[in-house]
């Protein structure tokens, strides 16, 4: 797993009136939201480690430490780039940066864990059961 160091994977939205803060009720401006960067930023990190896993493997998300340090306006394009920073066994870290047509506007850290899709989704499920 040595060969995936530094791989990264880059996606893009443009920022529309459901992706500000005043939609999803983290603020009340209507600037694209700093859980919308993070969703961004993830999806990058999804999108870089998804060709490398074996079939039934998906991974999901543990931690993220992330800054956002300036507003992006609706109708702006928004990229987020995921790197892979470190592996050990099924736990994967990246650097992630998120910038507008204007310059930088995020960066931190991301883990994210490989795992087996069926069993994990059977565990959530579980919990169901558990309330009844």
């Amino acid at each position: 797993m040595e060969e995936w160091i530094n791989r990264e994977a880059t996606l893009s939205w443009v920022v529309s009136e459901d992706r500000t803060a005043a939609e999803v009720g983290s603020g009340d401006v209507g600037v694209f939201a700093t859980p919308m960067m993070i969703a961004l930023m993830e999806g990058a990190a999804v999108a870089c480690l998804k060709p490398l896993l074996s079939e039934g493997q998906t991974s999901v998300g543990a931690s993220i430490s992330t800054s956002h340090s300036a507003a992006t306006p609706v109708g702006m394009k928004v990229t987020a780039t995921a790197r892979i920073t470190a592996v050990d066994g099924k736990k994967v870290d990246f650097v992630v940066f998120a910038s507008d047509e204007c310059g930088p506007i995020g960066e931190g850290t991301h883990t994210r864990f490989i795992l087996n899709k069926e069993r994990f989704e059977q565990k959530a499920l579980a919990k169901l059961e558990q309330t009844r």
